[in-house]
């Protein structure tokens, strides 16, 4: 006679929450043949106290990953429960690489219904059909207000979505516009709700036409920055003091007269010339964002000249004693040159574009 096999015995309150995902009370050493059945890769405990030994040993045994979340007891007037664990274990049970996963609490009812009741609004079944499951599960099918509240204000909280889902979570894709309740925060990038999915769109558009604009900008500043005409010298900073009357500049005594300035022209003829086929000192080989220092400058400049409309076409120079000259009047100065121009010009230079 062929020997009798032990009864297959489920936890109390055993049931099928969804494909691959399962809930019941505390699982205890008569369910370890059941369980077994179920080929478990996780178990989720929401329990005061780690899991019996006899039950640990079959999870090593079984290569299961037990997993523990601390939660006590529930009481009539005070829910353990709180939403942050609640959150936690949401996403520990919609990530398929948990799967199958089995939820309890010591009773399998209160703590693990209110946490499947949330599982429903992520869902996006309505107040009235998660609340109602929720009931089912009870002794006394009836909810008190402070079940009542926990589930109906389970909204507005972040909850991290994984890389992929499993079938029966929106139908393992995402094809509505915004979660009713919830905040979503995809890890896979090319996961998003139609929102979302807008959002980005505009934006990616948005900043395709500022970087449109800023080329633009940068070309019409390349062809007026200077006259074509014009040649393209690197004044000395010993040489580049220029007066206002197109009259030269008298020489120092004791040196050589080695240049010869005029206030009409800005050119300035060099003594030596410079091997074309040596590196230039000016050109340095360095990581610049040219594009940013330049739309800096360009920013000012705007803005510059914008106000220049109101302004006079006087011009003001700063001689050594700091007094202010117009246009016609003696100098021995340096004409003030703006922070943006010179940004702007020292970017073209990093840039190989012109010389300053």
């Amino acid at each position: 006679m062929a020997a009798r096999l032990p009864n297959l015995i489920p936890p109390f309150r055993f049931t099928i929450v969804e494909e691959n995902l399962f809930r019941g009370g505390y699982p205890k050493p008569r369910n370890i043949r059941f369980l077994k059945r179920l080929r478990l890769k996780t178990i989720l405990s929401l329990i005061p106290d780690k899991i019996m030994p006899e039950m640990q040993h079959f999870c090593d045994e079984n290569n299961i990953q037990l997993l523990h979340l601390n939660v006590d007891k529930m009481k009539e007037d005070n829910i353990p429960l709180t939403y942050n664990k609640t959150i936690m274990a949401l996403e520990l049970m919609i990530d398929p690489a948990n799967h199958p996963l089995y939820i309890h609490c010591l009773d399998g009812a209160d703590v693990t219904g209110l946490v499947i009741a949330c599982l429903r609004k992520l869902q996006m079944w309505s107040n009235s059909s998660a609340m109602s499951e929720f009931a089912r599960s009870l002794n006394s099918s009836v909810v008190t207000s402070e079940e009542f509240e926990f589930i109906e204000n389970f909204k507005n909280f972040d909850v991290t979505i994984p890389m992929t889902l499993p079938s029966w979570l929106w139908t393992g894709q995402v094809s509505f516009r915004k979660h009713a309740t919830l905040r979503l925060k995809f890890l896979n990038p090319e996961m998003m709700t139609e929102e979302e999915r807008e959002l980005k769109d505009l934006k990616e558009k948005k900043e395709k036409e500022k970087e449109d604009y800023y080329k633009k900008r940068k070309n019409d500043l390349l062809d007026n920055l200077f006259d074509p005409n014009t040649p393209r010298h690197r004044a000395s900073p010993t040489t580049a003091n220029t007066n206002n009357n197109n009259t030269p500049l008298p020489s120092t005594p004791g040196t050589d007269d080695e240049f010869t300035t005029n206030a009409s022209s800005t050119h300035v003829t060099e003594k030596h010339k410079v091997d074309s086929d040596a590196k230039d000192p000016y050109l340095v080989d360095v990581d610049v964002d040219v594009d940013g220092v330049m739309m800096d400058g360009l920013d000012q400049v705007e803005y510059m000249n914008r106000n220049a409309g109101n302004s006079s076409n006087s011009r003001f120079y700063a001689g050594d004693d700091d007094d202010i000259m117009e246009d016609g009047d003696e100098y021995e100065g340096t004409r003030f040159t703006t922070e943006p121009i010179s940004r702007t010009l020292e970017a073209l230079a990093l840039e190989g574009l012109t010389e300053f």
